[in-house]
């Protein structure tokens, strides 16, 4: 319709058609305005995300090496525990008296002797 407009000799219908034009044209504006402001909407929401998402990151990172450094201790307690265990029965205690020694049932105590070798 524009084509036939702006092809007319009539100055008239020339001007109706820059009017439509220009009013096409700043609805065309109008729209990739807001297509570019939920864009950017988006992208901000995202980049949010994306920061949570790393300092979430570093906090699990953080408490891996934690826990990592718990285990290692708590594997130390237990490899002192044990040797002490294999060195009473050695020394001739019973597993009655290492179990009450340490606070633990005569199974565990059992267990440690099976699995150490007495």
């Amino acid at each position: 319709m524009l084509k036939k407009l702006l092809g007319k000799k009539d100055g008239f219908a020339q001007e109706e058609a820059r009017a439509r034009l220009t009013l096409e044209l700043a609805e065309v504006e109008e729209i990739s305005e807001r297509i570019f402001r939920k864009i950017d909407e988006r992208l901000k929401a995202l980049q949010a995300a994306e920061a949570r998402l790393d300092e979430k990151a570093r906090e699990v990172e953080a408490l891996v090496a934690r826990a990592g450094g718990i285990a290692a201790v708590h594997r130390d307690m237990v490899e002192a525990r044990r040797t002490e265990v294999l060195a009473l029965a050695r020394g001739g205690l019973d597993v009655e008296g290492i179990a009450r020694l340490f606070d633990m049932t005569k199974g565990e105590v059992e267990l440690i002797l099976n699995l150490g070798g007495k």
